[in-house]
């Protein structure tokens, strides 16, 4: 089946992959023997981590119940994976606070170690859990539900977003997509935005997005 309607998965899963993708980098390279890289490190995943907790509390409380009644098992599947994706999280985070106030160097290192192990356990199931969800509700979305009603439910999440943390996704969309995606994105927007929006989200991918993708874009969507 060709999905064609408004996109509620693909844009914000290709930014949370980069996110992935790069606390993995920064773990794996962090000198635990310092303690203010060590602070640096926790600061910086319990920033990111909330960013993945928020998504899926956007999917949980506002998309999956659009489409529980029609898909009830499938549903049922996927927020118990969310429940065991939490639970790898609540550790993680566990182990942030014991990193967070630690001031021997060993055990910083030893715990540096056992982080960058749950880390990689975690980000596995989130990307698997995401592969999941774009291979059964992204579809079952786009089948039951109307493109003005997948418009609403995208705006309902945005509008719970304060604009200082909506910049920071949007930074990691612009980021994450490919040409033709974002061609289609800012299509996308520049017909449903207002003006003042849309010419903010132009101004915020000019800086984002490198000289050379921009012009190709600026060319198609006649900015």
């Amino acid at each position: 089946m060709q999905l064609t309607k408004t996109d509620l998965f693909t844009f914000i899963h290709k930014a949370l992959r980069s996110l992935i993708y790069g606390l993995g980098s920064k773990l794996q390279t962090a000198d635990f023997s310092s303690e203010l890289e060590s602070k640096n490190i926790v600061s910086i995943l319990r920033h990111d981590l909330g960013l993945l907790h928020e998504h899926a509390d956007h999917e949980d409380n506002i998309i999956f119940p659009e489409v529980k009644n029609e898909e009830p098992e499938m549903i049922k599947v996927l927020e118990n994976e969310h429940i065991e994706i939490g639970e790898k999280l609540n550790v993680l985070n566990n182990i942030l606070d014991l990193l967070q106030n630690e001031t021997e160097s060993k055990i910083r290192l030893k715990l540096g170690n056992e982080l960058n192990f749950l880390f990689n356990d975690f980000a596995a199931s989130y990307l698997n859990h995401m592969n999941h969800e774009e291979s059964t509700v992204l579809e079952a979305s786009q089948k039951y539900l109307s493109d003005e009603e997948l418009i609403a439910i995208r705006t309902r999440i945005q509008t719970k977003i304060p604009p200082e943390r909506y910049r920071i996704w949007l930074d990691w969309m612009l980021r994450s997509a490919n040409i033709t995606e974002l061609i289609g994105l800012l299509n996308a927007m520049k017909i449903n935005a207002p003006k003042p929006v849309f010419d903010n989200i132009i101004s915020t991918a000019e800086k984002i997005i490198e000289p050379s993708r921009w012009e190709l874009i600026k060319e198609k969507i006649g900015s």
